[in-house]
């Protein structure tokens, strides 16, 4: 499917996305995904934050759709949910965590409407990952800032970029 395909919500809710696409104001987004180093980070992210967080070991997701407003849906690469949020098939409470993986062809600029529909949904804080040029960036709502001491750092979250990196 070519980037940009305009679908009904009701279509978009019901079909299966290989790779599972973003939903934005009725388009049907491709995200760019699938690479060696996108993928690794992707599961040292989860691996390490389950490992570091047993108690959210099953609110640690990757992959999962996050209805963030009515006509729009994301894929965060990895997203974290309270120990106390709902079960829930699309995710429709906000996260305390969303983190996205930057591939080669990705901009920031890109990354940014991304992260700014997670602040509007509620979620306090995102991390952003660069594995090719091995970078990370937290984000809050106002704030954006690269982690130099190489950790992501927000809330009760901490995770060194090198552990993941490797």
């Amino acid at each position: 499917m070519a980037a940009g395909t305009l679908v009904s919500l009701e279509e978009y809710l019901h079909t299966s996305y290989e790779p599972d696409c973003d939903y934005v104001d009725g388009e049907v987004q491709e995200r760019n995904l699938g690479e060696f180093e996108h993928s690794c980070s992707q599961a040292e992210i989860v691996y390490y934050l389950r490992t570091r967080y047993p108690q959210l070991r099953r609110r640690v997701l990757s992959g999962q759709r996050v209805q963030v407003k009515a006509t729009r849906f994301r894929i965060p690469d990895v997203c974290v949910l309270a120990e106390d949020a709902p079960r829930e098939k699309v995710i429709k409470t906000a996260p305390v965590l969303c983190i996205e993986i930057l591939s080669p062809e990705d901009r920031m600029s890109r990354y940014l409407d991304r992260i700014n529909d997670y602040f509007a949904m509620g979620v306090p804080a995102c991390w952003i990952v660069d594995p090719i040029a091995r970078r990370g960036w937290v984000a809050t709502p106002g704030h954006l800032y690269e982690a130099m001491d190489g950790f992501l750092r927000s809330g009760e979250f901490e995770m060194p970029l090198a552990s993941i990196l490797e």
